[in-house]
């Protein structure tokens, strides 16, 4: 243990360095390593302290000195000065992953692509430069097409990324990847058995969404979105690739058959190995894969010099061995996540299973205690990717985890066979498909039972109950006896000194279970997310909201469900709406405004329209929340706390031609003290040609700009791209349904706003959108 701790924080350390520094720390505890060495020598004593002080700096030392040499090559000129000027380069790349889509869109609200690569060459300003760094590469949807080990040419615009990151830098690409050579054309036998696989998986007539080439071979990419979301909201994202179990499989299979064979043991171990080597360069070093095959290699030798399976210090000899080769890992979930599985099963594993035995079956037992070993080491990191709890993550897993084993073995089968026999291969392909069938099955069930993600808080205080609540569901169940005493005792004191009932323990139990949950789903609602303008994901219509006060907003529409433009106000923990502006009186600008009132205190109610009376339901709702609804105008004005606002249109009642053009155009200024005021418009629904009085009344808009821009009419043709030239926004919010009937956002609004290089947010592709203003920077984020 002193040495996988200390080669972790060595490696973790030694990255964040630069070369020299790192080499020093690696000279220094070299050095130490031998002054202690010697002394235990002279000593002829066994010293314990300074036998762990030997294995703490050698460890350090055998980190530290080849990651320095690591972290050196990386550093060459003139590439590390082009990273640091952000400067524009032309490079000659390989892509070393699949690429992945990203939950947020680029400036024309296209969805966009991310993809780790390795730069081989390249240019920037003019000087020529040879490495070979990684790089993380974000591109548009042309790069969705490029596969693992593709060379090819692109040019984009480097960013420097943390300390510690593997990645040297971000490329941004700004133009579609030149194809130099398709790794499916070089050759080589494993891509070529894969895309063998892959159209042998695509012939099984399965509907399994992808999902058996992902368990089988790693090839997630072609796991289905949909099913990738189901997977993940049920806690079995682990089986959409190949992890450290599927290792154990191929290991134990091989091994099993050849000693089933007559072989000799060590024959069957060797076997075993090469078949685990094979099975690693098929389904490409992940981080997890790594760790369980050079386990899984120890372990073979451990069993065949006698020493037994020392699982504990092979996962800790495993690691330290990783990191020196790859220090980057200590950084990484994927082998962080991987470790605290192994770690739960091996320590707390055979416990529950002992537990659990007393109440169930051996094989039932058995069955919760796998799952349940690594869920509770795994849910303090789990919580830092995503806040929130899959409540039937267990229940899941025990159904899915049966057929894992069985899939893995099968698909092997089909994949050592395809290139000789590919029609004695599609038998055991479709039988692994079909078991990956039931696999999504069980994903699909539990996603859409009630209560699917219980709400947890995120980061480190996220990460730090959920480690208390694992803590305490495993002292309770080491010491079950003596706790269950405990409460026997005490709850027998309320009868008359004798010992309670049994009912009266699952009672004290469930109050306790109760309680915890009580607290842990309070603990989640307290932290709101930090915003200063909000689009609310309310289909197809318009809801935004601009912060005033900790619990307070000024409401601009109100989309067309009460429903959802309340459950948007909730989760932004508004309960006091300074102002609801409705632009104009079309149904989906208005048609929640029950869902603004609900539960919530309204202080004005501001309208414009070109028609003569209120819809039915404006009027109600004002008259509930006891507020007289208030026509607007241009000169219009008002402030609440840091925000300020002021009417730009219209000018008079039914201004315009139509109900869209008789939108309220209001310009909000939300002040930033001595870094300047950050501005935005909301449009409404007006049309192109209503644009140019607008302008010409406020010229000011022409010559000072908007930080952001409410697109108006969701992004329509007829909303124009006058507004959009004139104003120049930094960002732009575009409020739409998903796959509506209207086509909107059309395709020239997102050109136009593409050729400015505006960022763009729709609610269509990201859900709800928050802006979070600061100093003059405004962060986006989708939230929904």
């Amino acid at each position: 243990m002193p040495a996988a701790l200390s080669a972790w924080a060595a490696a973790a350390i030694a990255v964040r360095l630069d070369p020299a520094t790192a080499a020093m720390l690696g000279v220094g505890a070299g050095a130490a390593t031998l002054l202690c060495a010697v002394v235990l020598i002279c000593a002829r004593r066994r010293l314990a302290l300074l036998r762990v002080a030997l294995i703490i700096l050698g460890t350090t030392a055998m980190v530290c000195l080849p990651t320095a040499a690591k972290v050196d090559q990386r550093s060459a000129d003139p590439y590390s000065a082009a990273v640091e000027a952000e400067a524009q380069v032309t490079v000659l790349l390989q892509a070393t992953g699949e690429p992945r889509r990203t939950e947020s869109s680029g400036r024309d609200g296209a969805v966009r692509w991310v993809l780790d690569a390795e730069v081989l060459e390249g240019t920037a300003s003019g000087q020529r430069f040879r490495v070979r760094v990684p790089v993380v590469l974000l591109g548009d949807g042309q790069w969705s097409q490029v596969r693992h080990g593709d060379v090819l040419r692109a040019a984009g615009r480097l960013a420097g990324t943390e300390p510690g990151d593997r990645a040297t830098a971000l490329l941004i690409a700004s133009t579609a990847p030149s194809m130099v050579q398709r790794k499916s054309e070089s050759g080589d036998p494993i891509d070529g058995l894969r895309e063998q696989f892959l159209g042998l998986s695509s012939r099984t007539g399965a509907p399994d969404g992808g999902l058996m080439p992902g368990m089988v071979i790693g090839a997630r990419s072609a796991v289905d979105e949909e099913l990738a979301t189901r997977m993940q909201a049920t806690g079995l994202t682990h089986l959409t690739a190949v992890s450290g179990a599927n290792c154990s499989y191929v290991l134990a299979f091989v091994f099993l058959v050849f000693r089933g064979l007559r072989f000799p043991r060590w024959a069957a171990a060797a076997g075993g190995i090469l078949a685990l080597a094979g099975f690693v360069l098929l389904v490409r070093p992940e981080p997890s894969v790594l760790r369980a095959a050079v386990m899984g290699g120890i372990g073979v030798l451990a069993v065949l010099t006698g020493r037994g399976r020392l699982s504990m210090t092979l996962l800790f000899l495993s690691i330290a061995g990783l990191l020196t080769a790859d220090p980057w890992l200590s950084g990484e979930y994927a082998f962080i996540l991987s470790v605290a599985a192994t770690s739960g099963l091996v320590l707390v594993g055979p416990l529950l299973a002992a537990r659990l035995g007393r109440y169930l079956p051996v094989w039932a037992a058995q069955l919760v205690a796998v799952p349940l070993a690594a869920q509770l080491f795994c849910s303090p990191v789990l919580v830092l990717l995503q806040p929130g709890m899959p409540t039937y993550s267990l229940l899941a897993n025990m159904a899915a985890a049966p057929l894992v084993p069985f899939i893995t073995i099968l698909g092997m089968v089909a994949v050592v066979l395809v290139p000789l026999l590919p029609w004695v291969a599609l038998p055991f392909a479709a039988a692994a498909g079909w078991g990956a069938v039931w696999v999504g099955g069980v994903a699909g069930f539990f996603a859409s039972a009630p209560f699917a993600t219980i709400p947890w808080p995120g980061g480190p205080v996220g990460a730090l109950l959920a480690a208390v609540f694992s803590t305490g569901i495993l002292l309770v169940v080491r010491w079950w006896s003596r706790i269950s005493a405990l409460v026997r005792t005490l709850a027998g004191s309320i009868f008359h000194g004798g010992v309670a009932p049994g009912w009266a323990l699952w009672f004290a139990g469930g109050g306790a279970l109760g309680l915890a949950v009580t607290v842990i789903w309070n603990a989640a609602s307290l932290k709101t997310p930090d915003w200063s303008i909000a689009a609310c994901d309310v289909g197809q219509g318009d809801g935004f909201a601009v912060k005033t006060g900790q619990h307070s907003a000024m409401i601009f529409d109100a989309g067309p469900d009460p429903a959802a433009m309340a459950n948007c106000l909730d989760r932004l923990d508004v309960t006091t709406v300074d102002a609801l502006v409705l632009t104009h009186l079309h149904a989906d600008h208005y048609g929640g405004v029950d869902g603004v009132f609900a539960n919530r205190t309204v202080h004005r109610v501001l309208y414009s329209t070109s028609e003569a009376t209120l819809p039915a339901e404006v009027s109600a709702a004002a008259a509930s929340g006891k507020v007289m609804p208030e026509l607007i105008s241009a000169g219009a004005e008002g402030a609440f706390g840091s925000i300020s606002w002021s009417a730009l249109a219209p000018s008079a009642r039914g201004a315009g031609n139509s109900e869209n053009n008789a939108s309220a155009v209001l310009l909000v200024r939300i002040a930033q003290g001595g870094t300047g005021d950050v501005t935005a418009l909301f449009t409404g629904d007006l049309e192109d040609d209503a644009v140019g009085p607008l302008l010409a009344a406020h010229p000011t808009l022409v010559t000072e700009g908007v930080d952001i821009l409410k697109v108006a009419h969701h992004g329509a043709r007829n909303g124009g791209r006058r507004i959009t030239d004139a104003v120049s926004p930094r960002v732009a919010l575009i409020s739409a349904g998903r796959g509506n009937e209207y086509g909107h956002p059309h395709p020239q609004t997102l050109a136009a706003l593409a050729e400015q290089q505006v960022h763009v947010g729709r609610t269509d592709l990201q859900g709800t959108i928050l802006l979070t203003v600061k100093g003059e920077a405004v962060h986006i984020s989708p939230s929904g």
